[in-house]
């Protein structure tokens, strides 16, 4: 029988560019657009071994070859052309799992709405009707990304649907195996070792994140497959990683809303500026130690709201009614915006450009907004929002009157906190 997994997307609200960094935590949310896996062990007469994945939503499609050597396999892409996050999801999970018997896998792949611009699409149901997918009319080379984790999502959810295959155990029993296989996949496709805060998310859910240090994986990238390097990254997967990965998530009565925005950014560029600034400005520690405790404010506030809830949902309750509940919220995510800002003006980087301010500032005037920042790098591609639940729908309505949100689509999603899960097969016939 098939099997089918999928894996969140995410916002970074707190901890742009102090994720990268060892000694910093950040707050990531997990969000109820998710990739998803099918995949389906078919019969083999073969010698070798062979790996299909199909994307039918933008028309995609990969064949792979798998030669078993002495100790290693060997991979070769046989049909549409070069996908370097599939092949290094591949190549790290058969390094890992080292398979000498032959084998067929079919892995078709689908994307929730969130996480690409949705122009030019038709939505196709499956029999049940508890799955919808929206098909694109463009190769999905062509179609504009939202910002939301789209790569990490991908090599997350294949190397979950690959490993619990394999290794024949849930996703529950195997998540860290999961997380190492895919953080050293996901920097071997982009050629660097990123924060890697987009795949823990993808596997763990909504965390408070604090990176493992890039010496842990750095041997493994841009080597050749050889029996050394599967016991290298068997052994390196196996280990325990140094980072911090605690559960968390928005206190109720509160939702995250994301913003589309109609522009473009390019991460590494404005991550590159800032590491730049960072290294020649001897004063950018205190930027740094200022967004630090702003961020530590916000992540302090919000389990003290959560705490709170559980302690005296009653009282709860009746701050929120009395509007006081969300005060001291909306104050950290000012602080934040401030350094941000400051984080704009000394690096050059447009972490919080001019026009984002504007966007961000008319969204407070909105019903129910506390306040939000620009995601991540920050950059053009979108904004993050924290709203009372009980005014979306007003905050919504308010925005389709403001030609300041013509450019704006709001993405439907929320706060989905768990991770890498298994889902019903029967929910994807028909797609």
């Amino acid at each position: 029988m098939p099997r089918v997994f999928s894996a969140p997307g995410k916002a970074l609200v707190a901890g742009g560019y102090l994720v990268l960094d060892p000694q910093y935590n950040s707050y990531v949310t997990a969000l109820s657009s998710r990739m998803h896996a099918r995949v389906e062990k078919l019969p083999t007469s073969e010698k070798n071994s062979s790996i299909v994945v199909k994307s039918p939503q933008f028309s995609g499609a990969w064949s792979y070859e798998i030669t078993h050597r002495e100790g290693f396999c060997e991979i070769t892409c046989l049909t549409g052309g070069k996908n370097p996050f599939l092949e290094e999801t591949i190549k790290i999970v058969l390094a890992y799992v080292r398979s000498e018997t032959p084998f067929h896998y079919s892995i078709t792949l689908f994307s929730d709405a969130g996480f690409h611009t949705q122009e030019n699409t038709e939505k196709t149901v499956s029999e049940n009707a508890k799955k919808a997918f929206l098909y694109h009319a463009k190769p999905i080379d062509q179609v504009p990304k939202t910002g939301m984790g789209l790569s990490a999502g991908l090599v997350s959810v294949v190397a979950s649907a690959l490993l619990a295959t394999m290794l024949d155990k849930p996703v529950s029993a195997i998540a860290d195996i999961i997380h190492n296989v895919s953080q050293i996949s996901h920097c071997g496709a982009q050629g660097k070792i990123g924060s890697g805060f987009d795949v823990a998310a993808a596997v763990y859910g909504s965390i408070i994140y604090k990176r493992f240090h890039p010496s842990v994986i750095n041997e493994l990238l841009d080597q050749p497959v050889s029996k050394e390097f599967c016991v290298a990254v068997k052994n390196v997967v196996d280990s325990i990683w140094d980072f911090t990965h605690a559960r968390c998530n928005l206190p109720p009565s509160l939702r995250l809303i994301m913003g589309d925005v109609n522009g473009g950014s390019e991460t590494p560029k404005l991550v590159s500026k800032v590491m730049e600034w960072r290294k020649q400005d001897p004063n950018s520690k205190e930027v740094y130690d200022a967004l630090n405790l702003a961020n530590s404010r916000l992540m302090a506030e919000l389990q003290r709201l959560n705490q709170f809830h559980f302690d005296n949902p009653i009282g709860y309750e009746q701050e929120l009614e009395a509007g006081t509940l969300f005060m001291s919220l909306s104050n950290c995510i000012s602080a934040i915006r401030e350094g941000l800002q400051d984080l704009t003006l000394r690096s050059g980087a447009a972490v919080e450009p001019p026009e984002q301010t504007h966007l961000l500032n008319k969204c407070e005037e909105l019903p129910g907004c506390l306040g939000g920042v620009v995601p991540g790098a920050g950059g053009y591609d979108a904004v993050c929002l924290l709203v009372e639940d009980s005014q979306v729908e007003s905050f919504k309505k308010a925005s389709e009157f403001d030609a300041a949100f013509n450019s704006v689509t709001w993405l439907e999603l929320n706060e989905e906190s768990q991770g890498v899960i298994e889902e019903s097969a029967e929910d994807y016939k028909g797609l």
